[in-house]
């Protein structure tokens, strides 16, 4: 199914993945499947925060469910008029817009295709968790939310609240972490340590420490460079850590990555926009009454002629 799809020029760090007006079979994908697949998948529950926080993120993907959830739901023509708005307005110009309905009739689909930008495109939210999460993941591939790295990675300040203790031979320390992720750890190391564990030195017995739980986490490491005013050391868990270690850790991580968004959220000024409940005479291409329905179609040939 990746081979559909034209690769393009992509952030080299990724991007983020923001999801509004998520139905209850997507959050659960946003949150689960796709975040063990290590995408950064995010949740905006208000879409009056939408435009802040992507100001705020820029070259993200965003994801847009047309089908109603709850009181809180616009129509699918204050959704498109919503991502039009966001492409008039400079501050939002990175963003990879696309858009998510189990309604897959022409008229609705055209009426996006013949309207907006969608680099993410039409995608059918597909009642089958594992067909959807397979199609996501192809649109997120093609449009760069991974970038070079293959895990999301959360930065962490340097204190007592994570850390890792290991033995050495002068005694145990306890090293704080400067980031991490589901497949390694990088620790702020004293002077003294500089350049004394080589690459490939492997550590059995450590004690990883995430905000009060200790996790048994053997090491591997892998390198060392300097940070700024900080020495760091780059370690890669063992083969032989658990998966339930590696879920937690990644749990960890999105907890950190979901609250530096929700401080965005905290602060935002709430979008007051009413968006209208029919397209701009000046920004409509094409009206969503004139666009063919599946009964105007005979056959497939036909529709493609059509478009």
């Amino acid at each position: 199914m990746a081979e559909e799809f034209v690769s393009k020029e992509n952030p080299v760090f990724g991007r983020k993945v923001f999801f509004i007006n998520a139905s209850f079979n997507i959050e659960q994908l946003a949150k689960g499947k796709l975040r063990n697949m290590e995408y950064e998948t995010y949740l905006i529950e208000d879409f009056r925060q939408a435009k802040c926080i992507l100001r705020q993120n820029p070259d993200s993907i965003c994801l847009v469910n047309l089908d109603h959830v709850d009181e809180k739901s616009l129509t699918v023509i204050q959704y498109l008029n919503f991502i039009l708005s966001c492409e008039e307005d400079e501050t939002l110009a990175t963003i990879f817009f696309g858009v998510l309905s189990i309604n897959t009739s022409p008229k609705q689909m055209n009426l996006f295709f013949y309207n907006a930008k969608l680099p993410c495109g039409y995608v059918p939210a597909s009642p089958n968790r594992e067909d959807f999460a397979e199609t996501l993941s192809c649109i997120l591939d093609v449009n760069g939310a991974k970038g070079r790295r293959q895990y999301v990675r959360a930065t962490c300040e340097v204190s007592g609240n994570a850390f890792i203790s290991i033995a050495m031979k002068s005694g145990e320390m306890q090293l704080p972490l400067v980031d991490f992720s589901s497949v390694g750890l990088a620790c702020k190391i004293p002077d003294k340590l500089c350049g004394v564990i080589p690459p490939n030195t492997s550590f059995p017995k450590v004690d990883l420490w995430l905000y009060g739980v200790k996790l048994p986490a053997p090491l591997v490491i892998l390198k060392e460079f300097k940070k700024g005013d900080i020495n760091v050391l780059v370690t890669l868990f063992a083969k032989n850590v658990t998966t339930e270690v590696k879920n937690k850790v990644r749990s960890y991580v999105f907890r950190i990555l979901e609250g530096n968004i929700d401080k965005q959220a905290d602060y935002a000024n709430p979008d007051e926009t009413v968006y209208p409940l029919e397209l701009k005479k000046k920004s409509m291409v094409v009206n969503m009454d004139d666009l063919p329905t599946a009964d105007d179609v005979g056959d497939a040939g036909e529709l493609e002629e059509i478009l």
